[in-house]
């Protein structure tokens, strides 16, 4: 892969990829990328109790009220996958501005929107802005740390972005019963505006002019592939896109499981997301204590037999159609395992990218948000052959654990095999 030079840096220059393998991010650059960060759960959770309101007022079927969340996926990985590989020839400062900013923009005329049409282009945009900025927050934590460092603080962005799953759907719950749909963009458009302020004042360039790519398009188009064909690289990112499906099958078909199989109430259900999600935030914690003295790789490892383990209890609870209570179980176990999964193999995959970081983390975003849209038809395809609903989700979330798996030892195998640096 690429290496990255080792030049010293003063305060008014772009600091130095290379010498991330010593620096500790500043708090203030580390609290802004955790609030980019939590764009996309925020974007998710917070309207979801609004789509009935929204799909009356706007005239459209549940399905079309859907179709909102659908565009801002799409636009999520398009975001990545564009801005990505143009970051790692252009630099990181100017693209993370313009992303932000747009994202304010498309935000506030999602509150404005009269029509279907206009919401749907509105949330492609914001997707697109919100996958700007978090492609190139993580990027910037990969220029400006290294190998446990880099572990270490993505574990701390996940854990400082923790608190957004939890809060998100209560909040945006009041907000709806309140003012409306509307209002819940409102809130967004100003927290996105707190994070575009602190991107144009805290975030310096961090990818000097002599490390970027150059040569234009075609030449990018062959360090892309180059990328590509690093075994481990590929196995890590296959290990953090499919264990990131395997929660979403988790999120995606919850609501309908517990509450309408199981027959939670809605407190309820809030309740359990909020507890499941509260172990991720203490296991990402314990991970970001426990990775510089462990590594991130042996911590990869034992996060994913943990999540297969897991999976398996739960294909063999939903088979035997046990209480309730069993299921919960399992499904923490799993939620809980993504404090470590998605910090290491992140880290993991990124540490190989060297001048790359840029589209390292566009590919692993983009891979994310576009396996993440083919689940719910997924699931729903299994329950419509007749499995019940515990069984069509267990079985989608065993299939992804595998993928994960796969790409997590296929990835560690490929490291073994390179010769000692």
């Amino acid at each position: 892969m690429f290496n990255k030079a080792n030049s010293p840096s003063t305060p008014t220059q772009p600091v130095p990829a290379g010498a991330a393998t010593r620096a500790v991010i500043p708090p203030i650059i580390l609290g802004v990328l955790a609030l980019v960060s939590a764009v996309e759960p925020l974007s998710i959770n917070m309207y979801l109790s609004g789509l009935p309101q929204l799909g009356r007022d706007l005239g459209i079927s549940q399905a079309g009220a859907q179709l909102t969340l659908t565009f801002f996926l799409v636009g999520m990985a398009v975001g990545q996958l564009v801005t990505g590989p143009m970051s790692d020839a252009r630099g990181r400062r100017g693209l993370f501005r313009g992303g932000v900013a747009l994202l304010v923009i498309a935000t506030v005329a999602s509150a404005l929107a009269t029509q279907a049409w206009m919401l749907f282009l509105a949330r492609f945009l914001m997707g697109a802005a919100g996958g700007t900025a978090v492609v190139l927050a993580r990027a910037v934590a990969g220029d400006l740390a290294k190998g446990p460092e880099l572990a270490r603080v993505f574990s701390l962005l996940q854990l400082l972005t923790g608190a957004a799953p939890v809060v998100g759907p209560i909040i945006g719950g009041l907000v709806v019963d309140g003012v409306g749909w509307r209002g819940v963009f409102w809130v967004l458009a100003a927290l996105n505006l707190v994070m575009a302020i602190g991107v144009w004042l805290a975030i310096p360039e961090t990818l000097p002019h002599e490390e970027r790519s150059s040569g234009g398009p075609r030449r990018l188009s062959s360090a892309i592939g180059l990328l590509l064909r690093d075994r481990a690289y590929v196995g890590f990112t296959v290990g953090f896109i499919f264990s990131f499906s395997t929660m979403f099958a988790y999120v995606s078909a919850s609501p309908f499981l517990l509450q309408d199989y199981y027959g939670f109430t809605p407190v309820q259900y809030s309740i359990i997301f909020a507890v499941n999600t509260t172990g991720m935030f203490l296991v990402a914690l314990l991970n970001a204590r426990l990775v510089r003295r462990i590594g991130a790789l042996p911590l990869a490892k034992i996060g994913n037999v943990v999540l297969l383990t897991a999976v398996l209890y739960l294909v063999v609870v939903s088979l035997l159609d046990a209480s309730r209570w069993f299921l919960l179980v399992g499904l923490f176990v799993v939620v809980a395992s993504m404090g470590v999964n998605f910090a290491n193999n992140s880290a993991l995959a990124i540490s190989r990218a060297g001048a790359l970081t840029g589209s390292a983390s566009a590919f692993m975003g983009a891979g994310q948000f576009i396996v993440a849209g083919l689940l719910s038809p997924l699931v729903a395809l299994a329950a419509s052959l007749g499995l019940s609903s515990p069984v069509s989700m267990t079985v989608v979330m065993l299939a992804t654990a595998l993928l994960a798996a796969a790409g997590v030892w296929g990835g560690a195998k490929a490291l073994k095999r390179e010769p000692a640096q």
